[in-house]
């Protein structure tokens, strides 16, 4: 008999023991895994959260620095003319080039041999802000350049109707909507000019809810501010692009407008979680450290009955390396046991606790996992047999009888 099989027999035997022994290591690799999984969650929709508004960045008049609503340019008088765009697009795109460069990036230009063109162009979305009043509500109204708003807000889809794309069209925010009663189809008088309601957003959580939105050319003319935007946001489509450079240039060289970036906000954000993964983490191995000290000292408590067991091995021939490998032979058994119950347990207290941890996140298991919790399983339960097993392997057959 081979002995492996010994120590499937040895385990069959002994069914309690094994799943006593294996219960420490199941627990921690449940917290392992259920800890890695949710953490993963958590990280991805933080990285989706600074892919859609961390690269981005907003220019308002520099003189608009008021709170609530003026902040955006609203009520004060305060205006970019769009006869500015091109040079603030011209020192941004520089900036974000430089940027790369400074951090080692290869920049390849238009025309080298073979040669294409890494950063793809940032979109950048003039925007009106104008505060009037429509159908008896107080409403912010919103002018837009269509085709660039809706490739950098991709998040945007529509409760109803399509995406404004004509003059005398508008869209509203899905709370607006409700509140004033308005439907599809509707016409809307906004400072005496009227308007078909083509399309109603569904609701994102943000200040778009509340507002109403036509062409930035519509409502331009709507308003008298026929050249002027009240911000300008830009966003930046490469991940990690260097936005905070192109902000403290364009602070310098753009005279009238103060730029701000949220990208070191999300940042700090990612930071944070990822420290606290760390540490959840941390304790989590503390806990497969305990696992294998448990396991360690049920070993060394049962290690008296081991003795007359190891001793027959010997009488009948078997070599100390023989008696090491039938103990490692149990314990990584007794890992594979432990490791696959702990996943199992450990994904199901992912999908039960991660929605209600983190309700946008989504929990997802690679095929690699359970090979990796299993593993981790086994070399806990290796590594806490070692000790034992080589005390009962180096014990003399003779002694091991008179000692019993």
């Amino acid at each position: 008999m081979k002995l492996y099989q010994l120590a499937l027999r040895e385990l069959a035997r002994r069914k309690i023991r094994t799943l006593y022994t294996a219960s420490s290591i199941t627990l921690s690799a449940a917290l392992l895994t259920a800890t890695v999984l949710v953490g993963a969650a958590g990280q991805r929709d933080l990285m989706l959260t600074i892919a859609r508004y961390g690269h981005s960045l907003t220019i308002f008049p520099a003189t608009s620095n008021e709170v609530s609503l003026q902040s955006f340019g609203i009520g004060t008088g305060h205006y970019i003319p769009e006869s500015n765009i091109p040079e603030i697009q011209r020192v941004y795109e520089t900036a974000i080039r430089a940027g790369w460069e400074k951090r080692g990036a290869l920049i390849i230009n238009d025309g080298a041999p073979g040669g294409i063109t890494n950063l793809q162009p940032a979109v950048f979305m003039p925007r009106l802000y104008e505060q009037t009043t429509v159908g008896g509500q107080q409403v912010v109204v919103t002018g837009v350049v269509p085709q660039d708003e809706y490739q950098a807000r991709f998040w945007w889809s529509m409760e109803a109707g399509d995406l404004v794309s004509r003059d005398d069209e508008v869209m509203l925010g899905k709370v607006f909507a409700k509140v004033n009663g308005t439907k599809l189809g509707d016409m809307l008088l906004i400072n005496q000019r009227r308007f078909k309601v083509s399309g109603i957003l569904r609701e994102t959580d943000s200040p778009d809810d509340y507002m109403v939105f036509g062409t930035l050319k519509a409502i331009q003319q709507t308003f008298g501010k026929l050249g002027l935007v009240s911000m300008l946001n830009v966003r930046a489509m490469c991940s990690y692009c260097p936005v905070g450079d192109a902000e403290i240039e364009i602070n310098k060289n753009i005279v009238g407008v103060r730029a701000t970036s949220q990208r070191e906000i999300a940042e700090a954000q990612h930071k944070i979680f990822s420290n606290v993964t760390a540490v959840i983490l941390g304790l989590v191995v503390l806990s497969l450290v305990l696992a294998c000290m448990a396991v360690f000292n049920m070993i060394m408590g049962t290690i008296h009955n081991r003795i007359r067991e190891a001793a027959l091995f010997k009488v009948l021939g078997a070599s100390r390396g023989q008696l090491m490998r039938l103990f490692m032979y149990e314990a990584g058994l007794t890992g594979v046991v432990g490791g696959m119950l702990g996943y199992v347990i450990g994904l199901a207290l992912s999908y039960g606790i991660g929605p209600w941890l983190l309700p946008q996140a989504i929990i997802e298991s690679r095929w690699w996992h359970p090979f990796a919790v299993v593993l981790i399983a086994v070399m806990a339960s290796v590594v806490a047999t070692l000790y034992p097993a080589m005390h009962v392997s180096r014990i003399r057959a003779a002694e091991a009888f008179r000692a019993i």
